[in-house]
């Protein structure tokens, strides 16, 4: 069956109308996927209907979890299981979606479905549900790509990953330089709602996902994201998420303060022919209603660095594409930087095996280390096996 690269497919709309002036510059710098592992890095089959192009991943997991002592989960879990879809409406009319199945059929959402519509290539439209550009590693954490089996904590609990939301806005690329590239997202969605601080123990921005009807409060929210490729294995980003998360308001009429919720993000990766360096870094800011104010935090924050070395390229003779790569990991987030606990620290390590660069079979250990609103350690640790792939 052959396959097709989303970003191979895609990037050519991006910046199709503006090649024919750019061929004195790099095509090695246009020709990057937007996100590397996003919208426009994804494997697809071959067109099956028509203009339609469908492909997704997989990723099943065992898993062992020890904490204070106790044994609390020895299981195998069927983790995802997600469907992508592409189509070329036209020239300049996209369609794109994933819909994500958790836990055998668990959880059912859909993560993205958008319309992009080309203008040029330093400005396109796209409105539909969108991946927030909060952070790279939102845009680009399905789990064949990742080197662990768990997402990184400051990614998952700070940035709620995968925040999904409804909205529009626009993306674009410019090329400073023959080898560098900017690119850009900003978008108006529909933003967070109150479960930040009633759906968990405290101030909890994931429990405020899932704006999708409409918005609770009638005032969007920003995000957006612009990162710097001054080479092609190299970019840093920055981004902000901000806006209200309560009802402040019923009809016309005022029935509590506006409070908001802004997230701020810096992230960075270098891949190289043997070393990887990525990581991200996240700091929140929650306005909270003053009887709650010492009980739940105002101000979370975390971060997180990795590093990947590629070895064995092609060791085992029967599979000439394969890889084994090792990988550390530490991470800290803080929910409550006003107060000593309240805190969660982990370090990981792991090897795994790519037989293709879209399979991998994963082995991983973490240490865990955590503290209560009241400052008490407790320590936890896990293994992973896991398996991922694109299809």
């Amino acid at each position: 069956m052959k396959r097709i690269s989303y970003g191979a497919a895609c990037i050519g709309l991006l910046v199709g109308s503006s090649f024919a002036q750019t061929q004195d510059t790099s095509k090695e710098a246009e020709s990057r996927p937007f996100v590397a592992g996003g919208y426009f890095d994804k494997p697809f089959m071959t067109r099956l209907f028509g203009r339609i192009a469908i492909g997704g991943y997989m990723e099943a997991v065992w898993k062992y979890e020890r904490s204070a002592g106790i044994t609390e989960a020895v299981s195998f879990e069927a983790r995802r299981f997600n469907i992508f879809t592409h189509s070329v409406v036209s020239d300049r009319i996209r369609v794109a979606s994933e819909l994500e199945f958790e836990h055998g059929t668990e959880e059912v959402k859909l993560e993205f479905a958008f319309l992009d519509f080309e203008i040029h290539p330093a400005m396109n439209f796209r409105g539909g549900i969108l991946l927030s550009p909060i952070g790279r590693f939102n845009l680009a954490h399905d789990s064949p790509l990742n080197d662990l089996t768990e997402r990184p904590l400051v990614s998952t609990r700070i940035i709620p990953t995968a925040l999904s939301e409804a909205g529009m806005g626009f993306y674009g690329a410019f090329f400073p330089s023959a080898a560098s590239r900017v690119v850009y997202e900003i978008y108006a969605v529909n933003g967070l709602h109150d479960g930040v601080i009633t759906l968990g123990e405290g101030t909890r921005i994931p429990g405020g996902r899932g704006e999708f009807e409409e918005d609770n409060n009638q005032l969007p929210s920003v995000v957006g994201r612009v990162a710097y490729s001054p080479m092609v294995e190299l970019e840093i980003g920055a981004s902000l998420h901000a806006g209200p998360y309560n009802r402040y308001k019923v009809d016309q009429f005022t029935v509590d303060e506006k409070r908001n919720v802004t997230i701020t993000a810096i992230d960075w990766e270098f891949r190289g022919n043997e070393f990887d360096f990525l990581g991200e870094a996240a700091h929140a800011t929650i306005e909270i209603p003053p009887s709650l104010r010492g009980l739940f935090a105002e101000r979370q924050q975390g971060i997180y660095g990795q590093v990947n070395y590629h070895f064995g390229r092609g060791l085992v003779s029967l599979l000439p594409h394969s890889i084994f790569t090792v990988v550390g990991r530490f991470e800290f987030v803080d929910f409550d930087t006003k107060i000593s606990g309240d805190a969660e620290q982990r370090a990981s390590v792991g090897l795994n095996f790519r037989p293709i660069e879209d399979t991998v079979f994963k082995l991983d250990y973490h240490h865990d280390w955590h503290w209560s609103r009241v400052n008490v350690r407790t320590r936890s640790v896990g293994i992973n096996m896991s398996v991922a792939s694109y299809f």
